[in-house]
């Protein structure tokens, strides 16, 4: 018995009989009334879900609307950068075995379709994954992961009033046997709200399964009404006491639907009237577009995604239903970024002896609006003097979902000098400004001196002879007639700020 056997506790299952489809239920839609769907759910209830996962596996595959919404959901995390990133980015080995870890997960082939089934659970109770682990060639690698497994629906058992794996033959067949899935062997996830619930209460599908029927059946009804009343049908008059017309009328009548014509006697008329549904037809549409928009909250949280919606000027509906939808996003990021990490880096990095905390993964991140209010942030905090700590930076590096280092050349950015047009500074701020002059000499006045001294000190004589700020503005100009008001005000302040800066350099060497 190998190491992987004695920390699972049993042997794995092979991957054939998992991906085997030779033992999928049939389907049951087509037989599904409400009275049905009611039994699905009190059987579900009582642990036995083969049928609800039957019947929501034809839902998804088989009502477009469903598929789509679905789809939609799991697209917007899907369709995000997927990135790795060390707990402790200062840390060059746990950097490399973080870069390890992502480069192991996107080796595998079955990686996206793995992230697919795990997010079934946003509408399903729970998801399951199978882990098959291999022995490492990789330096430092006791074990990386070879594969993950979807495991079919139908092979979740939760008769026992938890759920367990069904144990299954060579070819997948079942053995009526079960097993409880190991940490280890199997990756368990539920991506939705409801932890108030058992799965067996059937997650956010539950509340799909009526919505779905009205829909369906709404199609159903009105077929059978345009069958039964939407076809134009003829009315034929003949005299009461002539017994012959009236069979004729009635032969001709049975004749009309094969022949497309009718032929009757002179003394008998015939009237075609053509029926008219639209009434009717308005309020099957109606009904069927109720089901579907209720569908579509349920799964995606609006509606505007799936169909056009009038709105008033200046709606802001549009808005509304646009946080929603990236609430809904980042709520299903997080969770499944969870899983991952808990459930297959954590072990990866304890098959492998590595003691300190996992690797991240993370996929995308904030929207273009919400990334631009943070860079004004960050702007405007810099302005007066206030930047992001080395914690701060791992914070905006998940909310860019890139990965952020400070690099060794930065320095604490220095906000414009309007405030020296200002009234003078009191006894306390006199003190703290010359504090501040006195750190910048000693930290960084001989580098930015000489950053500008070359192009700023011809300018040196303007200063000089500069009563103030205004008048400084004032000379540049006559120096510059090029120049404007807005770029001569710059330059002014970069004038003074060079020395100022020497200024201080040279006084901290006396």
């Amino acid at each position: 018995m190998n190491i992987l056997q004695r920390l699972f506790g049993r042997k794995p299952s092979s991957r054939a009989s998992l991906r085997s489809h030779r033992f999928e239920p049939p389907a049951i839609a087509q037989t599904m009334d409400a009275g049905r769907i009611s039994d699905v759910l009190r059987a579900a209830e009582s642990g036995d879900m083969s049928e609800f996962f039957q019947l929501a596996r034809d839902i998804v595959s088989g009502h477009g609307h469903t598929l789509t919404e679905f789809g939609k959901r799991k697209l917007a995390v899907l369709a995000e950068t997927q990135s790795f990133s060390a707990a402790d980015p200062d840390n060059p080995a746990q950097a490399a075995r973080a870069k390890g870890a992502g480069e192991n997960m996107e080796s595998i082939t079955g990686w996206n379709s793995a992230m697919i089934h795990l997010l079934d659970s946003t509408l399903l109770p729970v998801s399951v994954l199978q882990k098959v682990w291999i022995p490492s060639t990789r330096p430092d690698w006791r074990y990386e992961l070879a594969d993950l497994i979807p495991v079919p629906y139908h092979q979740l058992d939760f008769s026992t009033g938890s759920l367990r794996i069904k144990d299954v033959g060579p070819e997948g067949e079942p053995l009526g046997t079960s097993h409880a899935p190991a940490p280890l062997q199997y990756v368990v996830h539920r991506g939705h709200l409801l932890t108030s619930v058992p799965d067996t209460w059937g997650g956010p599908m539950r509340a799909v399964l009526f919505w779905w029927l009205f829909a369906t059946q709404d199609r159903d009804w009105w077929i059978r009404f345009l069958e039964r009343f939407g076809a134009p049908f003829i009315e034929g008059s003949y005299d009461k006491s002539d017994d012959e017309s009236r069979t004729l009328l009635e032969a001709a009548f049975s004749a009309a639907t094969r022949l497309f014509g009718i032929v009757v006697p002179d003394d008998a008329s015939v009237k075609i009237h053509q029926a008219s549904a639209t009434d009717s037809g308005d309020a099957f549409e109606k009904f069927h577009a109720t089901a579907n928009r209720e569908i579509s909250k349920i799964i995606v949280g609006q509606t505007s995604s799936a169909e056009i919606q009038k709105s008033g000027l200046g709606d802001s509906q549009g808005t509304a239903q646009s946080e929603v939808r990236d609430d809904l996003r980042r709520f299903d990021a997080i969770m499944l970024a969870a899983t991952v990490r808990n459930q297959i880096l954590r072990p990866l990095y304890q098959l492998n002896g590595w003691s300190e905390e996992p690797a991240r993964i993370a996929w995308g991140g904030d929207d273009a609006e919400d990334l631009d209010t943070l860079s004004q942030i960050l702007e405007r905090l810099a302005t007066i003097g206030i930047g992001v700590t080395d914690d701060g930076l791992a914070s905006v590096s998940k909310r860019l979902a890139l990965p952020l280092e400070r690099l060794a050349s930065s320095r604490p950015a220095h906000g414009p000098l309007s405030a020296m047009s200002s009234p003078r500074p009191g006894p306390g701020q006199t003190r703290t400004a010359l504090a501040t002059i006195d750190r910048l000499a000693a930290t960084s006045a001989g580098e930015l001196a000489d950053s500008l001294a070359e192009s700023l000190a011809p300018l040196a004589a303007q200063v000089s002879a500069a009563t103030s700020l205004s008048d400084l503005e004032r000379r540049l100009r006559r120096s510059v007639p090029t120049l404007s008001v807005r770029d001569a005000a710059a330059v002014a302040e970069s004038v003074l700020v060079s020395s100022a800066v020497v200024a201080a350099d040279a006084f901290r060497e006396v």
